[in-house]
């Protein structure tokens, strides 16, 4: 039987569901919502997103609409933007007021949550299924420990046997086993070995984001650790997604030159081109996956209050970034957007009739009453905001190891502190 979100004690359906003066209908499988862009400060050129060797993305509309289509904000940049919404600290990864509560990893020095920042979930780009998270080790007692403890005795006892003096052996074992966090997911998926999962035990994965950091589950994960964790099932595609584009763009380009007054330089005097774009119609566009969150394993006991909690986060999510393109954020030096005052739509299916109105304002002044009052509802285990594991340096073994086993230049030793979004869809 496939696993549900319906409490084991309750079998009324997540939706409709009601937050911030928005509902979500009944048997709703997405939820479409655009909003109109415009140049702050009345200039048209705009400075699209660009990638080396391609510059920007532009390409004609197939229906033959809206002429030439420029994607100003892409997918992957707009997920890191829609997480950063969600911070207080970008550069310490805590979460804003409303968050206040809601379950995420952090890395430290010493394990402990006054300790020094490594990273955390909510700011890595792999978020909870970041290698140095996985890597991270369990220091403070709890069910993580034990799980990681019970795992390393069953292996010392397996392998013990055929030794000579078993107790030695099992001792041995015991203690090259490391608490690494990848060892308690482990457990916690029921897997036998690091490269095999029993295909009923897969859903557990939903489960275990959610208890350790909820948000990965809106932007996607994969758990993959070399040589320790390598089945490739344990991971989710985007739930939201998300874009900025242009409709009825033409090119434009700005010349500029370098001039080095000093001579010191090689390149001397350079002139170079700018690609900008102008556009008769900017759009913010996103997709909430509800059906993909509906069909997610959350938990026995309380996952139609975590799915609910799931779908409020995705809306404030949206609210919160174009209330943050209202007072002053921007997306690069010459990309300075602002809603128009006709506000977002929203639509259940795009195709279908008029989008109705979606009112950022009314969800904004909820979210601080709203969102604590589900959090409560799921029952989120104490001690997981943050929950805390202490970040281990690689030997130099370790290190020359990891490179004879690579074709690629082996990671930092030090873990990075925000990365740029690399979700697989």
């Amino acid at each position: 039987m496939t696993a549900t979100n319906d409490d084991q004690t309750s079998t009324s359906s997540p939706l409709p569901f009601t937050f911030g003066g928005f509902t979500i209908p009944e048997g709703c499988r997405r939820i479409f919502i655009t909003a109109e862009l415009e140049p702050s400060n009345g200039d048209p050129r705009i400075q699209p997103t660009g990638f080396p060797d391609l510059g920007p993305v532009l390409y004609a509309d197939p229906a033959e609409r809206d002429g030439l289509i420029c994607l100003i904000e892409s997918e992957a940049s707009m997920a890191n933007r829609l997480e950063e919404v969600c911070l207080a600290d970008k550069y310490e990864g805590t979460l804003r007021a409303e968050l206040n509560g809601i379950p995420y990893i952090k890395l430290t020095d010493d394990g402990t949550v006054e300790g020094t920042l490594i990273t955390a979930s909510t700011i890595d780009g792999h978020r909870f299924a970041s290698e140095y998270i996985m890597g991270g080790h369990v220091v403070q007692e709890g069910p993580e420990l034990d799980a990681i403890r019970t795992t390393a005795d069953a292996a010392a006892n397996a392998t013990g046997n055929g030794m000579e003096k078993k107790g030695a052996g099992r001792e041995q074992k015991r203690e090259g086993r490391k608490p690494d966090f990848v060892r308690f997911v482990q457990s916690f998926m029921g897997m036998p070995t690091k490269d095999r999962c029993p295909a009923s035990n897969v859903p557990r994965v939903f489960q275990l984001a959610m208890e350790y950091d909820p948000l990965s589950l809106l932007h996607g994960f994969q758990i993959s650790v070399k040589d320790k964790l390598t089945f490739v099932g344990l991971r989710s595609p985007r739930a939201i997604t998300a874009s900025i584009v242009g409709l009825n763009c033409q090119r434009i380009v700005v010349p500029g030159v370098r001039i080095d007054p000093i001579g010191t330089g090689d390149a001397g005097q350079a002139i170079f081109q700018k690609p900008r774009v102008s556009a008769k119609r900017i759009e913010a566009r996103f997709s909430i996956d509800v059906g993909l969150l509906a069909g997610m394993y959350l938990g026995p006991n309380h996952g139609k209050a975590r799915l609910q909690l799931l779908l409020a986060l995705a809306i404030c999510k949206v609210s919160w970034f174009l209330d943050a393109l209202k007072h002053g954020l921007r997306l690069r030096t010459d990309c300075d957007l602002r809603t128009v005052t006709t506000g977002p739509n929203w639509w259940e299916d795009r195709l279908e009739g008029k989008g109705a109105k979606f009112d950022t304002e009314v969800v904004l002044k909820d979210a601080g009453r709203e969102l604590p009052a589900l959090m409560d509802r799921c029952e989120f285990k104490k001690g997981h905001s943050p929950f805390p594991l202490k970040h281990v340096r690689k030997t130099k073994e370790e290190r020359d190891q990891g490179k004879s086993n690579s074709s690629t230049p082996d990671q930092a030793e030090e873990a990075p502190v925000g990365s740029e979004d690399s979700a697989t869809d």
